[in-house]
């Protein structure tokens, strides 16, 4: 908030000569700090009100090893806590927000970050939240960091069993979304497991952790319509039980580097990363491998335009085509593309054709300095050029 001076035209100060008097600036608005002690649900609530009220908002801190338990959802919200609608910082030191899992409580999620509302959570563990709709632990249509956190244990009736991003953006440094599960229900497909993002939203990972999530339909781990990029990550033992992606599901823009996609499922496509029609896919320095997929695509399953470089692709499983990679042509609104610079595609093994890579007609792949060797029951099948089956 911008300082105003007041300036009183008649005044003297008696006391300093003949000098105009001059009231002082009117004093900015601190930010709100406030301690709030172990089990003290109440004062958080509080808390969190007060925060959103600051102009300059303020940093609520949580007692060390501590769980704050909620048993009902804040003024029938839907929501543990208020709505995060200032600037809000949570900072603890494994700290935990939980919902109670006593019998017949209501349905409710922890967080709901709404727009132009910013959120930090820092050393704190969101776990327990349970939504008939989108987003199990936290929903954010505005601004919403994590830094050494964890989204744990919840669930949706819908989708993004622990994050579901429906707008703005959402920063994960140094944390972990783990065993958080969507389930379709009411007409709602249970996608992204571990986190759903929307078109025109954006999810950025950066040495951070998406494990043991599952949806009912596809993204197991990450369910991605708008831009995603992951850095540094791990994406690991994820599940889409009758969708594709068992890793990722990419329908949107994501960007992997320096990350692990290993040992994830799809009921469908794409065990590792399923990236769909006029969906755009980068995948630098990485590593996909021990994946499987029902059908196709047991690492990766691409129906839009692919880019792989310096990553290997290695022990996936396919029970159809493609053990490493499947490249199919579906795409709509152009050629499906595949590129693969300094690639190597090695040991993976697909039940019907092309072990390797399956390039499915009318599809376009491109190698550079690439190797498929060491591939059941062949390394290729279809048009690959540079490829020995």
């Amino acid at each position: 908030m911008k300082n105003r001076l007041v300036v009183i035209g008649s005044a003297v100060a008696a006391s300093v000569g003949l000098c105009l008097g001059v009231a002082p600036a009117a004093m900015a608005q601190a930010p709100l700090k406030v301690t709030v002690a172990c089990g003290d649900v109440a004062a958080l609530l509080t808390a969190v009100g007060d925060a959103n009220a600051n102009d300059d908002g303020g940093t609520i801190t949580l007692a060390k090893d501590c769980a704050y338990t909620f048993t009902d959802d804040f003024e029938d919200s839907g929501t543990a806590l208020p709505a995060i609608t200032g600037k809000v910082k949570i900072v603890g030191r494994n700290s935990t927000l939980i919902r109670s899992s006593t019998q017949g409580l209501p349905l409710f999620r922890m967080i709901w970050v709404n727009e132009g509302g910013e959120l930090l959570l820092k050393g704190v563990t969101v776990a327990g939240g349970h939504s008939d709709g989108y987003g199990g632990g936290i929903n954010n249509a505005g601004t919403l960091r994590l830094e050494d956190s964890k989204v744990a244990g919840n669930r949706a009736d819908g989708e993004g069993g622990g994050i579901h991003n429906t707008a703005g953006s959402t920063t994960l440094v140094d944390s972990e979304v783990l065993t958080n599960v969507s389930v379709t229900t009411n007409g709602i497909a249970g996608n992204g497991g571990g986190i759903s993002n929307d078109a025109d939203a954006t999810v950025t990972l950066t040495k951070s952790t998406v494990a043991g999530n599952a949806a009912d339909g596809s993204g197991g781990g990450i369910e991605n319509e708008g831009t995603l990029t992951v850095a540094h990550g791990l994406i690991t033992d994820n599940v889409a039980r009758d969708g594709s992606g068992g890793g990722i599901d990419n329908l949107g823009t994501a960007k992997l580097k320096y990350t692990k996609v290993v040992e994830n499922w799809a009921g469908r496509n794409g065990g590792g990363v399923n990236n769909g029609e006029e969906a755009t896919l980068e995948v630098h320095d990485s590593a996909i491998a021990d994946n499987r997929a029902a059908l196709d695509g047991g690492g990766l399953n691409n129906a839009g335009t692919a880019t792989l470089k310096k990553t290997k692709v290695e022990a996936n499983q396919a029970g159809q085509n493609g053990g490493g990679i499947n490249n199919v042509e579906e795409n709509a609104g152009g050629v499906t593309q595949l590129t693969l610079e300094h690639v190597t595609i090695a040991e993976n093994r697909a039940a019907v054709m092309g072990g390797g890579l399956n390039n499915g007609e009318g599809a376009v792949v491109t190698l550079t300095e690439t190797k498929i060797v060491k591939n059941l029951p062949t390394n290729c099948a279809g048009t690959v050029p540079g490829c020995t089956a």
